[in-house]
């Protein structure tokens, strides 16, 4: 029989890891929330840019941009999202499960998370780059460093198409792995096509009729390329917060889980020791009768 001492620490143990699982869980939840708010403002932000953009187009249609530009030849890049901590295994395999299906499309790997850098190793798949040690809610300064060398290797022509691998945030219990086209960028609004004209995701481009804008400083050039890249930045920003909104939110999950069956191995803790107590009881109980009737 184990020792009342012995079932006490295990249950102590268990009670210490409960509350820490539940503490991660309630700061992984209050950052889904403001996370939530966080990606439905990028999302206006966003919005309005391009509107924005789409007026000054009106003025300047004869632009040639490098993040625009499409081309025929050159390397394919893929980046891939994913975080630095643990608590959603699940998340990061699926995500990267995703991506082997298809990556030997690309020629060029680039991580953003430690997870994702760990993974490929273990499947010996070359990284051209790693970026890693993210804060949990990525500050401006952090996602730059990421949008700076994507944005310089693009320019330099040595790649035809940068693609985005990320988990998208569907419901707090459900985050899908999807791809996205990065660069050349591309959104409906500013393509200089003609009406009806399909886009590469099939849905149909529509010319905006706005009034343009009266003046520019420096030069329409200018302002045009400075507020693309700009957008394309924010753009970039909003995905990454999606990617963090998807890690927490799989991770409340998994904390609540992992709260709920740590209770349920202290209860089966405690019962295990009540019936093993009450079976020595007896047991003792049975030998005092039969040692008294014998004498």
């Amino acid at each position: 029989m184990k020792s009342y001492v012995i079932y006490k620490n295990q249950t102590e143990g268990l009670k210490d890891v409960s509350e820490t699982v539940k503490t991660v869980e309630k700061i992984a939840a209050s950052a889904v929330h403001f996370l939530r708010k966080k990606v439905a403002t990028l999302d206006i932000y966003t919005s309005e840019t391009e509107r924005a953009l789409s007026r000054l187009s009106k003025f300047y249609q004869t632009r040639e941009n490098p993040l625009l530009e499409k081309r025929k030849e050159g390397k394919k890049m893929i980046i891939i999202l994913t975080g630095d901590k643990g608590l959603v295994g699940g998340l990061w395999h699926k995500t990267i499960n995703t991506l082997l299906k298809s990556v030997k499309e690309y020629q060029s790997v680039v991580t953003v998370g430690s997870k994702a850098g760990d993974y490929l190793k273990e499947e010996n798949i070359p990284i051209a780059k790693m970026f890693s040690d993210f804060s949990d809610i990525p500050n401006e300064d952090e996602i730059r460093s990421v949008t700076d060398y994507i944005f310089n290797e693009f320019k330099e022509g040595g790649l035809s198409r940068v693609e985005i691998l990320y988990p998208k945030f569907v419901s707090l219990s459900e985050q899908d792995p999807i791809f996205i086209l990065f660069l050349p960028f591309a959104f409906s609004s500013m393509k200089m096509t003609n009406p009806g004209e399909k886009s590469e995701g099939g849905n149909e481009i529509q010319k905006e009729n706005s009034e343009g804008f009266p003046i520019f400083e420096p030069s329409k050039q200018e302002v045009f390329d400075e507020l693309l890249q700009k957008y394309i930045g924010v753009f970039f920003h909003k995905i990454m917060m999606e990617t963090k909104l998807s890690e927490l939110s799989a991770r409340t999950v998994a904390t609540e889980h992992a709260a709920t069956k740590t209770d349920d191995i202290i209860k089966k803790l405690k019962l295990d020791y009540a019936k093993e107590r009450r079976r020595s009881v007896t047991q003792r109980q049975l030998e005092s009768f039969a040692a008294h009737k014998t004498i």
